[in-house]
């Protein structure tokens, strides 16, 4: 059996980094590719887990980039994103997104809706949005979307994320 582990955070350091992402990992997410266009017209994308529902009413959405994220200028200058859920086969896809210093998006088809942003055909669901509100919180931008475009197909297993590895969720018989 597991032990429990309890630490007082101090005044930042490794260790309670270590510790503080550790506890965090015991969290379940889901896995999303975030897309824009950057100014220039070039498709900006990237692999992220921070991201929920804030309100139906508006119908609004948000996802937390890292700062040194080099998507972050093109997410800044856009004010649209897509949020792209994925499901328990596209492991490959969340790996090709998070490469540094390649094409992205090569080998992947995408569509365009209203905003013009990039949507990835074929996931669990994908959000549309209008940048409503940004802020910076500690080492993350947060940046909260307008909701003006979806589309979801439940029929998929998700993949999730848990303690730094991708899983997959077991679901009992009914």
């Amino acid at each position: 059996m597991s032990q429990a582990v309890t630490i007082e955070l101090g005044e930042g350091g490794e260790h309670d980094a270590r510790a503080l992402r550790n506890a965090f990992g015991c969290f379940t997410t889901g896995v999303t590719v975030i897309t824009t266009l950057a100014q220039d017209g070039r498709r900006v994308g990237l692999t992220a887990n921070s991201f929920t529902s804030v309100s139906l009413d508006p119908p609004l959405a948000l996802v937390c980039v890292d700062l040194k994220s080099s998507s972050l200028g093109a997410l800044d200058a856009a004010g649209r994103f897509a949020v792209n859920v994925l499901h328990a086969d596209h492991q490959a896809l969340a790996r090709q997104f998070v490469q540094k210093g390649v094409d992205r998006f090569a080998g992947i088809d995408t569509e365009t809706w209203r905003t013009g942003v990039p949507i990835l055909p074929g996931c669990m669901a994908n959000f549309e949005c209008e940048t409503h509100h940004v802020f910076d919180a500690g080492d993350h931008r947060v940046y909260v979307g307008r909701v003006v475009k979806l589309r979801y197909d439940p029929d998929h297993e998700p993949l999730v994320y848990l303690q730094g590895r991708f899983r997959r969720v077991h679901v009992d018989a009914e």
